[in-house]
């Protein structure tokens, strides 16, 4: 097995530097780490977390909670933390908590600290837990938690923004597609939608889906569904891109065209939403600037773990696209052309 001790011979540099670089110190230069990390793959080096955990208390272990493996989103979370746990010598491991308790899935493997995304009710039962005092958790995404280091996406100023953009491009059947229901209205996407609709004097809508891990061919299907019972939208706004795209496809089947007929606009920024034929309007998430701050916070929690509890809030941006783009006038009457044939059977 090779040593730190033997790398740091081979480069004429000091043990100590070695270990500082392998451990993602920033007080080692980037020139020094690129090339300490370079021998260290080289020889075949490979941290030993046994040995590690004696000598230090911790493990380089670091685990990532999301709710679920489904959404494209939450994989490109899982690959940016990957990136910067792998940069400073530790291992990511990604968990489902679903409705696993946290007490469980910590029974399993020892770890350093938590990334919970979009996991409020693991990260509370995780508070309860004998171990919470030594495993501190960085929540990240939509949730603002009470008790814990957080960086949050602004979602509901997102969806602000995008509902907007949709109400003053003269769209007023506005429908929301969402696997959130009303004992569970959030703060968020589903919240701000309804509040964005109500405001203008309008009905929110809303066309519900269950979670999946064919959640595109479910999107898909159901959509079809939904419009041939009630008729066609002026406009769709999507709890997801993942679903927005589902729902494209499914608008295609039946022949309706977007945005000529229905404008629609999703939510996460993935990169699918740029190469459709209509390229889609969607609220992007800065995941690059969230998982970074979330690495900070927990480099710095570990270093010091007494510090005043560490926050950032963060805002989308909105990207405006083809999908929600048309002139209005035109299309008054397909929509109403659409929802009379499709309540009459004829769609």
């Amino acid at each position: 097995m090779v040593t730190q001790e033997q790398i740091a011979r081979k480069l004429g540099v000091s043990r100590q530097l070695v270990t500082f670089a392998l451990a993602g110190y920033p007080q080692v230069s980037a020139t020094s780490r690129e090339r300490i990390l370079a021998a260290a793959r080289t020889m075949g080096y490979r941290p030993n977390p046994h040995a590690r955990a004696l000598k230090h208390g911790r493990t380089g272990i670091i685990a990532l909670w999301v709710p679920d493996q489904i959404s494209t989103h939450y994989t490109h979370v899982a690959r940016e933390l990957n990136r910067l746990v792998k940069q400073a010598g530790r291992e990511l491991i990604v968990t489902e908590v679903g409705n696993d308790s946290a007490e469980q899935v910590l029974s399993h493997v020892p770890m350093d600290g938590v990334f919970a995304v979009d996991a409020p009710d693991a990260v509370r039962a995780h508070l309860k837990s004998a171990v919470a005092r030594h495993i501190p958790v960085i929540s990240i995404g939509a949730h603002r938690p009470e008790k814990t280091d957080f960086v949050q996406v602004d979602l509901l100023a997102g969806t602000n923004e995008v509902m907007q953009h949709l109400i003053r491009s003269g769209f007023h059947r506005i429908v929301h597609a969402t696997f959130v229901h009303d004992r569970h209205p959030g703060t968020g996407r589903r919240f701000g939608y309804a509040k964005a609709m109500r405001k203008a004097g309008l009905k929110p809508e809303f066309f519900y889906y269950p979670l999946s891990e064919k959640q595109r061919q479910i999107a898909r299907a159901s959509i079809q569904d939904y419009v041939r019972a009630h008729g066609c939208p002026e406009a769709i706004f999507c709890h997801s891109d993942d679903v927005a795209i589902g729902i494209y496809r499914g608008l295609c089947d039946l022949g309706l065209r977007v945005p000529q007929e229905v404008a629609l606009a999703g939510c996460d920024g993935i990169q699918d939403t740029e190469y459709l034929e209509c390229p889609l309007t969607t609220i992007v998430q800065p995941i690059a600037r969230m998982c970074n701050i979330a690495w900070q916070f927990l480099v710095q929690r570990l270093e010091r773990p007494d510090m005043k509890r560490q926050q950032a809030v963060l805002k989308p941006k909105l990207a405006v696209r083809d999908s929600s783009c048309r002139a209005w006038p035109e299309a008054g009457q397909v929509h109403h052309d659409l929802a009379f044939g499709a309540k009459n059977g004829s769609a």
